[in-house]
């Protein structure tokens, strides 16, 4: 790679994100230096990017915390929840470039995929259609999901996401919606457990901005660890080894859980580390470590049993040709 290339993950989620645990290395500043920080140069990133479902607030909570040397290297940035009911299905799309108060207003004015669109296009806010094979399980059960509207949403995006969080298969199907449309393609790690650099995109740029004008223009390189058990694993035993650890050590102002359920299991499982039992008994936190690592195997066996479920859906779906079309050009 040149020298004149720099590394970001374009899609990473901090503890402001509902379905992230609270935990102190899960909170902005620690991801922030992890990723720039990270001892695997491969992983090491140049500039950083927090992109929590539909907030801002860690975004803000970070600059805050940074000298102003550092906050150049922050590229602001959120992933948007776009539930238009002309779809059919919900799809995630990742917002670059605006502010808070720009995100405001867009929450207002934005409904639809072309109220999206027309609002970015005219506020100079960079977008991208995040994991194009990803849908809300729910909608999936319910027949929601019309795989073949997929291609017709893909061609209103600028650029596509290739994402860690999904199995080579339906990258493959992403990869083949960009390449029929000439469209640039980034590709993130997603991650919701600190995994930072799992997936990556390099391009010129002295500013963020001009950072993310070379991936627009399709300048970019990407770099992606896809899905599997073994990663899915790794990272479950890195968070109950935190949980154990350190545990939670203050909630970050502004953030929110998905509900009373998630509300309660973190207040329990933050209950059952700080035990008596746990802290002062060494066995006793060594055997829960264990129980619990032992049962994250089976539990993320079922994770990956979905998906390879799903890849069989999109091989018999109108989607399968942009997988054989992914596969022959990555041939030849």
């Amino acid at each position: 790679m040149r020298d004149t290339f720099r590394k970001a993950d374009l899609h990473v989620h901090s503890s402001f994100s509902f379905d992230v645990p609270d935990l102190a290395a899960l909170h902005p500043r620690a991801l922030f230096e992890a990723a720039l920080g990270h001892p695997d140069p491969e992983r090491r990133l140049d500039w950083f990017t927090l992109t929590d479902h539909d907030t801002m607030a860690g975004w803000a909570a970070l600059v805050r915390e940074l000298p102003e040397a550092d906050r150049a290297l922050v590229i602001p940035a959120v992933e948007h929840t776009l539930a238009d009911p002309g779809l059919g299905f919900t799809i995630h799309v990742n917002l670059y470039g605006l502010d808070p108060d720009a995100y405001a207003r867009l929450r207002v004015a934005v409904r639809t995929l072309d109220d999206l669109c027309g609002f970015c296009d005219e506020h100079g806010i960079r977008y991208q259609y995040n994991h194009p094979t990803w849908w809300e399980r729910a909608e999936l059960r319910r027949g929601q999901v019309d795989f073949a509207r997929v291609p017709e949403i893909a061609a209103r995006f600028p650029v596509l996401e290739l994402n860690a969080a999904r199995t080579p298969a339906q990258n493959l199907i992403t990869a083949g919606l960009a390449a029929e449309r000439g469209l640039p393609l980034t590709a993130s790690s997603d991650t919701h457990t600190g995994a930072v650099g799992r997936g990556w995109t390099a391009a010129p740029g002295d500013t963020a901005a001009e950072f993310l004008g070379a991936i627009w223009r399709g300048e970019g390189v990407t770099h992606l660890d896809h899905l599997s058990h073994a990663a899915l694993v790794d990272e479950a035993h890195g968070l109950i080894d935190e949980f154990l650890d350190r545990g939670r050590t203050h909630g970050p102002a502004g953030r929110e859980t998905s509900g009373a359920a998630q509300a309660w299991l973190e207040h329990m499982t933050l209950l059952l580390v700080r035990s008596r039992w746990v802290q002062q008994t060494p066995a006793a936190r060594e055997s829960l470590r264990a129980l619990l690592k032992h049962a994250s195997v089976p539990i993320l066996k079922v994770v990956m049993d979905h998906e390879h479920r799903l890849d069989r859906r999109l091989a018999d779906s109108e989607l399968r040709t942009y997988l054989t079309q992914a596969r022959i050009a990555h041939a030849a």
